[in-house]
């Protein structure tokens, strides 16, 4: 894109300068970027800070020395196309200046050439290498709630910068079947006489989904039973040691169960459009040789040792500098489940042999082929209650864990020690622990106003942490409806005319759109107040905003297709100064160009976040635009042409963002 060869020829200069004051550039970690001052220039680096040290000098007096003298003395410099200027500003920033009329010229050009606006010059497709993402992963014995769908979408919507940035990518969804919360459920079923094949919401009467009930109903009987009932608490350790088993009647009920969850959870997150590729369970860890190899490692490598006094007699430790003790194996011989995640994390990082291989599970939303790792070993065409229905062929998934170059979990920051402590023993164990990276993000807390519209009324917070043992939360399944509901209502007064088919599937990727955009426009370090009315505003930083300004784009170009053929050819600058743009013009023509080195940077630093920064600036711009720059009533034919491009390019930028984000772009709202 056009922004990027501009912020190359800027490169080209600096690193001629280095060469001139003999400073290798590999030494140097500087930057080009927009400066947060439009004032100040299009573009601005801080390389007069990094060099600062090394010519001891201050950055302002190096910024004017590049400037006045040693820019001057560059051919690169001499022979630029894109920049007018350079400026030096306190206190030693060096802003450029882009020659609007040669960006103009340019844009016009590939205005609407879908490949030429959305293909980055360092866009390569490399199948030598793949990335792995991990999120989502909630215990099967719950339905998911509204702090989970942030883990979700962050995760779903880095897949998809990763796929539209050429990068070989696959998702991982982890399910932890052999923990203690599972394990509660299991006691509920089979020694505390609950039912598992009827299940009934206790107000309507009505069937409700499996993992609601095993989550709302199930887990919450059994912990109160535990108090009065020591015997249930015996019996959850047997079968946390039963399910290290698979062929135990335990093993087999329990993996009946949580597929059962695992289906209804599967269906929430494709009802938000999230992607897998493949479920990973923890019982398999165990049940496989993953565990035991790794586990000699450790011991071989003197990484853990065994207590023989102490609070943790009997268990193995580790122990870390920094964190402090953490048990491995408790002195009954059960895993924790952090021990659980190293031989996770060494398999996905192919220190240990891949013992696996992959089961067909589902089609999903999307037609994609879901697939679950099973161990052939233990598999039994006789053991219906654990076989996956599959296909006749197992081989249409592969991995080369030979060629993972990253790997990324998407995890509570609650987790950020245990996952400092995995990076340490990952460290030790001789494994590039910088392909490992864990993305830890705030949770998610509810509004008044929110918790209101489920019959929970805060007399003095403003705002409330969820709790599942205080019935303080709201299932993702649930805040759909919610925003479902609201949506449709004001939909259906803004198009009378449209049939109530239509305004449920309008209402609906309204709704859906809503909570994706809301869930990544924060930073990951930020806690996220959740706050129904806000999701759905029409203003501000917003999904529907976004989808309202897209909204007006397509009717203007529809109704140009209606009044006028939209001609291919390219327009002339016959008659067109730098004069005849408005500032409006410009700078969303700029936008539309940068939109490139946003998605790189996205791409590169794994944020989301900064792609839906980028999608309401283009709203924002638009509307701006749509405000000031009228298409329709344009009698000049050169400013219409113009304006027509602007309008075919912002369209297409509009599509491919908005589908990264999971928004819905629509014709009508």
């Amino acid at each position: 894109m056009i922004l990027e060869e501009v912020v190359d020829e800027i490169d080209r200069c600096l690193k001629e300068v280095l060469n001139k004051i003999n400073v290798p550039d590999s030494k140097i970690d500087y930057n080009i970027t927009e400066p947060p001052v439009p004032e100040f220039g299009d573009f601005s680096t801080n390389i007069c800070f990094q060099l600062s040290k090394t010519l001891k000098k201050s950055p302002i007096q190096i910024a004017q020395d590049i400037v006045e003298e040693a820019l001057q003395l560059c051919s690169n410099w001499n022979n630029r196309i894109w920049i007018i200027r350079a400026t030096v500003e306190k206190p030693g920033f060096i802003n450029f200046v882009l020659d609007k009329e040669a960006l103009i010229a340019k844009f016009l050009q590939i205005a609407d050439n879908k490949e030429a606006l959305l293909t980055s010059r360092t866009n390569t497709q490399n199948n030598d290498y793949t990335i792995l993402i991990e999120h989502t992963s909630v215990n099967p014995n719950k339905a998911l709630h509204v702090g989970h769908l942030r883990n979700a979408i962050i995760g779903d919507c880095l897949y998809r910068i990763f796929k539209k940035t050429g990068k070989p990518v696959k998702v991982l969804n982890y399910i932890d079947d052999s923990g203690l919360q599972v394990a509660d459920i299991i006691v509920g079923f089979k020694y505390a006489g609950l039912s598992s094949s009827e299940y009934y919401d206790s107000d309507s009467k009505e069937s409700k989904k499996f993992d609601h009930y095993c989550g709302n109903d199930v887990y919450v009987k059994i912990n109160e039973m535990y108090s009065n009932r020591p015997d249930l608490l015996e019996r959850r350790t047997k079968v946390l040691r039963d399910l290290e088993d698979p062929l135990s009647n335990t093993s087999i009920f329990t993996q009946s169960i949580v597929r059962r969850v695992l289906t209804d959870q599967l269906r929430t997150t494709w009802n938000f459009k999230i992607h897998y590729d493949i479920l990973n369970f923890e019982s398999q860890i165990v049940q496989s040789n993953l565990w035991s190899d790794l586990f000699e490692a450790l011991k071989e490598n003197r990484i853990i040792r065994y207590e023989t006094d102490g609070k943790n007699t009997g268990c193995w430790v580790y122990s870390s500098e920094t964190e402090g003790d953490k048990v491995l194996v408790r002195s009954d011989a059960t895993l924790t489940y952090f021990a659980k995640d190293i031989p996770y994390a060494a398999w996905k990082l192919g220190y240990l042999k891949n013992p696996f291989r992959f089961e067909y599970f589902a089609t999903q939303w999307d037609s994609s082929e879901l697939y679950a790792t099973s161990l052939e070993s233990v598999k039994s065409d006789d053991d219906a209650a654990i076989r996956i229905k599959r296909k006749s062929s197992y081989n249409n998934l592969s991995i080369n864990f030979d060629k993972i170059v990253k790997v990324i979990t998407i995890i509570d920051s609650r987790q950020e020690r245990l996952q400092n402590l995995l990076v340490e023993i990952l460290t030790k164990l001789g494994l590039q622990s910088s392909k490992y990276e864990y993305l830890g993000y705030e949770p998610v807390i509810l509004s008044k106003n929110t918790l209101s519209m489920i019959g929970i009324n805060l007399e003095k917070d403003k705002a409330v942490h969820m709790s599942g043992r205080k019935g303080i939360f709201i299932e993702a399944d649930l805040a759909l409806k919610i925003l479902e509901e609201k949506s449709l209502s004001e939909t259906k007064k803004r198009n009378p005319d449209l049939s109530e088919m239509q305004l449920l599937n309008i209402s609906r990727e309204i709704a859906i759109s809503a909570i994706r955009y809301y869930f990544v426009k924060y930073d990951f370090g930020k806690v996220i107040t959740f706050d129904v009315n806000e999701s759905l505003s029409l203003e501000g930083d917003t999904a529907p905003y976004i989808q309202y300004a897209y909204a007006r784009a397509k009717k203007i170009k529809d109704k140009l297709m209606e009044t006028q053929p939209l001609s291919d050819d390219d327009p002339n600058m016959v008659g067109l100064t730098r004069s005849s743009f408005s500032q409006i013009e410009i700078d969303l023509v700029k936008h539309v160009c940068n939109y490139t080195i946003d998605l790189n940077q996205s791409s590169e630093k794994a944020n989301p976040k900064l792609l839906a920064k980028y999608l309401f600036k283009l709203a924002t711009l638009f509307n701006n635009f749509y405000e000031k720059s009228p298409i329709l009533r344009e009698s000049d034919p050169n400013l219409l042409k113009l304006r027509i491009m602007i309008l075919k390019s912002c369209l297409i930028v509009f599509e491919h963002n908005m589908e990264i984000i999971g928004i819905t772009p629509l014709d009508r709202m």
